[in-house]
């Protein structure tokens, strides 16, 4: 299965680039309402705010939340290269606050009052600098570069659960002092880490992993890392985990039908099999939302469903929204995606249907 992680080519060299450099605009919902409006979406939601991103390389992911902000990652200025650049986009003002460049990126988490930025995947032939061993922690109101902690191994995902900051590297997953990055933790997984996520308000961490042909979700203590449960998974997953207070969800893949199946495990410290929903499109990918599951193609083909987070019953149906990965977020009770149309993406605020909520 084809992982649904977007990856471009990046620069190594740590640059802060100028807001002035991108064209992002603010449309009002009487001009930009259509083509910024997802088709056949009415079921699921309305468009209440718009921010136009006129990007030109590969697709944007919401990578981050909090602090008032939206954190996304994008191809935004091909001028100087095709490169991942950081967007931070404030939700008071609805304005792009700052913006920044960092070389490899493979997982954004915001956390213990900082963005941290792994490094640990080569981007096609461009090899991680440093081995990919750097995390970076990042000042989340300007995006400058604030520390850079240098791991044992390639840092392939990030995530804070509660007040714990945790790394994957290939092979393990650690625990770090997010002021010193100290190493306080080291655990062997047995399984190489593909999605990292915390769960039960912060009690616990859910880890997506695969192992030959085999694939798990791993719930551990965010606390002490010991591990309290692994449930194997039926086909493949790239992720990523919708994980809420009383379980979680993700969707699986059959290669040989190419279809997916949205499946949820109940319980933060049992993932037992309580719901499952088949017949999707093989790239979906599923979102916690305010009180529901979103359910989307990511390859903006097959329709969108907002589902009951206990049940899996679908509460309302709409057209595909034309997004990639990481494309729908939450904060402060308040829903966002990300929407393309015409090669230009456009960053929404949407309210639900009362289907939806």
């Amino acid at each position: 299965m084809v992982r649904v992680r977007r990856i471009t080519r990046r620069v190594a060299v740590l640059t802060v680039a100028a807001i002035s450099a991108f064209t992002l605009s603010v449309d009002s919902l009487s001009s930009a309402s259509t083509s910024a409006t997802p088709p056949n979406s009415a079921s699921l939601f309305s468009v209440s705010r718009i921010l136009k991103l006129d990007t030109g390389g590969a697709d944007p992911g919401i990578v981050a939340t909090g602090n008032d902000s939206m954190f996304v990652i994008g191809t935004f200025d091909r001028s100087k290269g095709a490169v991942d650049d950081l967007i931070r986009v404030d939700l008071r003002t609805w304005r792009i606050a700052a913006a920044t460049r960092f070389p490899n990126e493979t997982s954004v988490a915001f956390g213990d009052g900082a963005l941290w930025w792994a490094t640990g995947q080569n981007a096609f032939d461009i090899a991680a600098p440093d081995n990919g061993r750097v995390l970076f922690k990042i000042d989340p109101t300007n995006l400058r570069r604030q520390r850079a902690f240098v791991l044992p191994d390639r840092t392939l995902l990030v995530t804070v659960a509660g007040s714990s900051l945790w790394v994957a590297t290939p092979t393990m997953i650690i625990r770090l002092d997010p002021e010193s990055g100290r190493v306080l933790l080291k655990v062997h997984v047995g399984f190489s880490p593909i999605e990292m996520s915390p769960s039960g308000r912060g009690k616990y961490l859910e880890v997506l992993g695969s192992s030959g042909s085999k694939e798990f979700v791993t719930t551990f203590d965010a606390a002490t890392g010991r591990r309290i449960v692994q449930r194997l998974l039926p086909g493949e997953t790239g992720g990523p985990l919708a994980t809420f207070a009383r379980g979680v969800w993700v969707a699986t893949g059959n290669v040989k039908n190419q279809t997916a199946t949205a499946r949820y495990y109940e319980g933060d410290r049992r993932l037992v099999p309580s719901a499952a929903r088949g017949g999707y499109h093989f790239d979906t990918s599923l979102y916690f939302g305010v009180g529901v599951i979103w359910l989307v193609d990511s390859g903006g083909q097959g329709s969108t469903e907002c589902l009951d987070p206990s049940t899996g019953q679908v509460m309302a149906r709409g057209g595909p929204l034309g997004v990639g990965y990481s494309s729908v977020a939450t904060y402060a009770g308040r829903t966002y995606l990300l929407f393309d149309r015409d090669l230009t993406d456009y960053f929404l605020r949407v309210t639900p249907s009362k289907s939806c909520s």
